[in-house]
């Protein structure tokens, strides 16, 4: 049998660039690149200080500072075992089937290389693919802000990251993998990765091509991975049905360096993703109405494509020790078309209420650029910093599309009662335009203490448009006033604040005030109508870190922040891209205000021990008004309610029992989310609990198995209709084997199975076991291998779920990739560059 691989021409062409940067690369890295290590105040960016892995036993982790670091040096993998293998054997992190990172049930969110950000918002594009070998250390931080790194003023905003510390080894050289894979019915999935490091020189280049639901390095292939490299853009007109089984194509480039001759850093990225999709879903939605149950079920299918470039870029230079500047670009472009069809019914008790059909074709263009400069220099003594910084940002939204809808309605006695249709155009546009200005001063005070004062301010001016034309005289020109409006906005907002930061010492310390002014004006064009909002509030914030030792660490953060309304909710102009379901702005609407606590514990002795408790409160929070008529119409609005409260609190215990590594999370969430239908307030409260256990055991050169299991329990009831509550239970097992008995053979199995309760709506118990199987032969130490692979092997892959929101529980299920077989061939590659 001939083997094929239908790769379309484009995307080979880019592959054959890809390879040939491989055996171009190593020139670029030839020059020594010495760096001067960073001093206290460098401009650089630092870190604040299911395949199974052949590993012996599984690091101990310890606390450096506020960062929790598991050393990796000398953990024993396979060759060419990736990142996420070795993370899969680190005590509190778990990896999802997509490639999702967790540590203590909280999601990484970013992902640096040696404190260099190499596409840092996806995560999977390395751990996928970087070779584990070269990990020293694994370090999880709650990264500061970008701005807080460089003014040395924490403004209380963290982000859950993941860095990877390189070998010294490792930085002297080139490496990476080409993968190839396909059958003769037309699947395929084939990828490359090029990782160069000299010194402080870093450069990554990568491509993708698959047509088996996987996007941007993901493995997973159930047709449910979103796409990886920066996102869907936005389709205010919602002609999309979900993710379906996508064809996708991505490039990426990655170049930083640190050089000591002009005390310079540059980094820079670049991406770039095409993306097509049928996707199909059935969709059903129960809402719990005071006396009576709203049910509606859709069908949706539709046709998505996009493409997409993005790139970012910063530039930091130390003229003397005492002076920094850094220049940030950030800058996208991309363009998508989109085709949806859906039908829609809705059920009021048991009762047909209306039967809809709705189709949309548009297409969406999105511009955007933001360029930021800064500067800092030291006054007199050390920790006396002066630093300003000016900011511009541009962005260009517009879509434009046709919407054809008809809609039935029915009386209780199924009889017809009337119907309607709409013919429309419409035309969405939006460029705002951004400039903002930040000036910070820090004093130093006693011993390892600080106090800055910081001033911001931002001004965006808006002029927003929404068109809507029917089709009177055969042509999309006569204006509809009620769903069309022309407005002129302007937001301001200031920002000025005392922060005091510290270290006493095994405690540090950060507490500060900040006033927040914001100023809104919105003028609507066709009547001269002017909206003027004003309020001042106030936000402090407090965060401490205790550690007595490399064993203990307790750390609490309290900060508060505003939500501004955005500019679509402000605006009262009707919005009827669904006729059955509508929306409309309210100019009223006010801020609403963020309070957050967290108390975290982490203990590291033969046990590994931790704990998160956390608290949001929502006050003046905005939520929605639903108002339903007798036709099963309804019309939502943006409110602002009392307040809404969420409460969780979770655990992590991990231990080596009997020669397995074995642990257990668990985590409760309490949730009062407040909204209103009609005329009556409902307020909704939700108890998720969950539980999960793991045990797992290798021994080198010979097996790896890891067991998971997960128990989960929702309950939802609404104060308005408290008989008509919502409670199921789920549950997911998996079970990951790897052999390696026969010499040169690697032997995997995978296989989940998923389980969901049925509810009093949902009246059907949804279940699937999905098994995966593969054969791999190696050659040449392991460089070179042979992989046969099949998926879904009973073929009883399927996609569902469920969420809640406010009063609403959702069911989707979308159309899932069948049972395939894929051949795939293997290289990897490893040079040291040559020395002079």
């Amino acid at each position: 049998m001939k083997l094929k691989l239908h790769i379309p021409y484009r995307y080979a062409k880019s592959g054959i660039i890809l390879l040939f940067l491989i055996q171009s690369i190593h020139p670029a890295f030839s020059q020594d690149t010495d760096h001067r290590p960073a001093t206290k105040d460098s401009v650089f960016p630092h870190v604040d200080s299911l395949k199974a892995a052949i590993v012996t036993a599984a690091p101990r982790p310890k606390m450096k500072g506020d960062t929790v670091e598991f050393n990796t040096a000398h953990i024993r993998l396979r060759a060419y075992a990736n990142v996420e293998e070795l993370l899969g054997r680190l005590p509190g992190l778990e990896i999802d089937a997509d490639g999702s990172i967790s540590y203590n049930g909280q999601k990484i969110q970013h992902l640096l290389v040696d404190g260099e950000d190499i596409f840092g918002n996806n995560p999977t594009l390395m751990t996928r693919n970087f070779d584990a070998s070269k990990i020293d250390r694994v370090q999880i931080l709650d990264r500061k802000s970008d701005n807080s790194l460089f003014t040395g003023i924490d403004d209380g905003s963290r982000t859950k990251t993941l860095n990877l510390v390189l070998k010294e080894s490792a930085k002297d050289g080139y490496s990476g993998k080409v993968e190839l894979g396909g059958n003769p019915k037309g699947y395929y999935n084939s990828k490359a990765l090029l990782a160069g490091f000299k010194n402080k020189a870093q450069f990554v280049a990568l491509g993708f091509a698959a047509n088996t639901g996987a996007t941007g390095y993901s493995n997973n292939s159930d047709g449910g991975a979103s796409i990886a490299f920066n996102g869907r853009i936005p389709d205010p007109l919602g002609a999309t049905a979900g993710a379906g089984i996508p064809q996708f194509f991505g490039l990426g480039l990655h170049y930083a360096n640190t050089t000591n001759e002009m005390a310079a850093h540059f980094a820079g990225n670049y991406q770039f993703g095409h993306y097509l999709t049928r996707p199909e879903a059935v969709i059903q939605t129960l809402q719990i109405e005071p006396g009576y149950l709203y049910q509606q079920e859709q069908k949706n299918a539709s046709l998505n494509q996009q493409d997409q470039h993005w790139g970012y870029g910063t530039y930091d230079w130390l003229p003397s020790p005492n002076k920094a500047f850094r220049l940030t670009f950030n800058a996208s472009s991309g363009s998508s078309q989109n085709q949806l069809t859906s039908a829609n019914s809705v059920m009021i008790n048991d009762t047909l209420a209306n039967k809809s059909l709705r189709t949309v074709r548009d297409s969406t263009m999105q511009q955007n650029i933001d360029v930021t400069t800064s500067f800092r220099t030291q006054l007199g003594r050390p920790g006396r910093l002066l630093s300003l910084s000016a900011n511009f940002a541009r962005v260009n939204n517009t879509t434009t599309g046709n919407i054809f809808s008809s809609e039935q309605f029915f009386g209780s006695a199924g009889e017809l009662k009337s119907q309607d249709t709409a013919d429309q155009r419409k035309r969405i546009s939006s460029q705002p335009l951004t400039l903002g200005a930040n000036l910070n001063y820090t004093e130093p005070l006693w011993h390892e203490a600080s106090l800055a004062a910081s001033y911001r301010i931002v001004a965006i001016n808006n002029n927003d448009i929404q068109a809507t034309y029917a089709r009177g005289t055969g042509k999309y020109d006569e204006l509809i006033d009620s769903l069309s409006g022309i407005f002129q906005t302007r937001k301001t907002s200031q920002t000025f604040g005392l922060t005091l930061t510290g270290k006493m010492k095994h405690l540090s310390y950060v507490t500060g005030l900040q006033g927040l002014a914001y100023s809104y004006q919105q003028r609507t064009q066709s009547t001269g109508t002017l909206l003027r909002q004003n309020n001042l509030n106030w936000a402090p914030k407090l965060i401490l870190n205790y550690t007595p030792g490399p064993a203990l660490r307790l750390g609490f953060l309290y900060t508060v922040n505003a939500v501004q309304p955005s500019i679509s909710q402000l605006q009262p102009t009707k919005n009827n891209n669904d006729p059955i379901h509508l929306t409309i702005g309210n100019p009223n609407l006010k801020p609403a205000f963020n309070q957050d606590f967290n108390l975290n514990f982490n203990w590291f002795t033969a046990w590994i021990v931790n704990a998160d408790l956390s608290l949001n409160l929502v006050d003046n929070a905005i939520s929605t008004k639903t108002t339903t008529d007798s036709l099963g119409r309804q019309i939502s609005q943006p409110v602002n309610i009392a307040g809404n409260k969420t409460f969780s609190i979770s655990g992590n215990i991990s231990h080596k029992l009997f020669g397995f590594d074995v642990g257990f999370r668990s985590r409760l969430t309490l949730s009062q989310l407040n909204n209103y239908l009609n005329a009556d307030f409902s307020r909704n409260n939700l108890c998720i609990e969950d539980g999960i256990f793991s045990i797992s055991r290798s021994q080198p050169d010979k097996y790896a198995v890891q067991l998971n299991s997960r128990f989960s329990h929702f309950s939802q009831t609404s104060s308005i209709n408290s008989s008509a509550s919502v409670r199921y239970w789920t549950q997911e097992h998996s079970l990951a084997l790897t052999t390696y008995l026969l010499r040169n053979y690697e032997i995997n199995a995978t296989g989940s199975y998923l389980w969901q309760q049925k509810t009093s709506s949902f009246n059907n118990s949804a279940s699937t076991l999905l098994m995966n199987c593969s054969v791999t032969r190696t050659y040449f130490k392991n460089k070179l291998s042979l992989r046969a692979q099949w998926n879904n092997i009973f073929n009883q892959n399927a996609d569902f779920g469920r969420s809640i929101n406010y009063n609403s529980t959702t069911q989707y299920k979308p159309n899932i990739l069948g049972r395939y077989w894929l051949l795939s061939v293997i290289y990897h590659f490893d040079k040291k560059f040559a020395r002079k």
